[in-house]
């Protein structure tokens, strides 16, 4: 059965305590610990402070990596080694943690899918990022996953191929909001099935899918709103059981929540009736 995650970030830093208190009563295994700056360079103590309280209360740890400013996949060289060498010192911090892994997101805000002389450069900066970030990851002896994100380098099923056959043991986190919100932005995919779209990734990469976020997507006044909270009978969470039966051999799942469908901030206390039918039917 795959361990439900729920995310701690920097906005968080106040009041880590009830928040992982509130996880653990909820039902969930672990957290995820959002690297945002200024975590952890330069202030290395507080996500410490923060894995040690979560183990205390029984609770495991995870790190999701870096990724404000941070741009892996840029074919600039110069902007792709700065970011390479700031993930490669969080990388250094978050082994002190003893993550069960660590997930990145391998991009680059050039614009690949309007201009396509520009994807085998990203591509190949991507890959020579992941190559290094991976060769760390095994030395540290940490699993190392990447994620696909709603645009850009990474948010197709494509990118993620290219980028993980590119990696020896390259592992990825399936981010079901992450990829819906890439299909309504698509011409090609925007009257997809959530089914559908979900599809085409365990298609592609079923065997390399070790985690999995899920969170819902909402339109509202014309704009996408994600990481909402789901219900008990979203499309996504729908999606997420009927991937059982697509033998589906994920580890961890994450309810990467931050707001309810009201817009107010949504707390792990809100997602335990949910936490509770994951367990029974997962």
């Amino acid at each position: 059965m795959a361990l439900i995650g729920f995310p701690l970030w920097l906005g968080d830093k106040s009041r880590f305590v009830t928040k992982a208190v509130e996880a653990y009563n909820a039902g969930f295994d672990y957290i995820e610990l959002s690297f945002d700056y200024p975590w952890p360079i330069p202030d290395e103590e507080t996500p410490r402070k923060i894995a040690s309280y979560a183990r205390s209360l029984g609770l495991d740890v995870a790190i999701h990596g870096s990724w404000r400013d941070v741009r892996l996949a840029s074919p600039m060289d110069e902007v792709r080694e700065a970011s390479l060498r700031y993930v490669s010192r969080t990388f250094e911090i978050a082994k002190k943690l003893e993550p069960k892994y660590i997930v990145l997101h391998v991009s680059t805000d050039q614009a690949v899918s309007e201009v396509k002389e520009l994807e085998q450069l990203v591509v190949d900066a991507a890959t020579r990022s992941a190559l290094e970030l991976a060769g760390l990851a095994s030395k540290l002896e940490m699993m190392l996953l990447f994620e696909n994100i709603p645009s850009s380098f990474c948010s197709l099923v494509e990118h993620m191929k290219k980028l993980v056959s590119s990696v020896s043991g390259a592992e990825v986190c399936l981010d079901i909001g992450h990829a819906w919100l890439q299909a309504l932005k698509s011409d090609e995919e925007r009257r997809a099935s959530i089914e559908e779209v979900l599809d085409k990734w365990i298609e592609g990469l079923g065997s390399k899918i070790q985690a999995v976020h899920v969170h819902d997507c909402l339109v509202k006044e014309g704009r996408i709103q994600e990481h909402v909270a789901p219900s008990l009978d979203s499309p996504s969470i729908k999606s997420l059981l009927r991937l059982k039966s697509r033998n589906l051999k994920a580890r961890f799942m994450v309810l990467e929540v931050f707001r309810r469908s009201d817009g107010k901030e949504a707390s792990p206390r809100d997602l335990a009736g949910l936490v509770e039918r994951l367990k029974r039917a997962l």
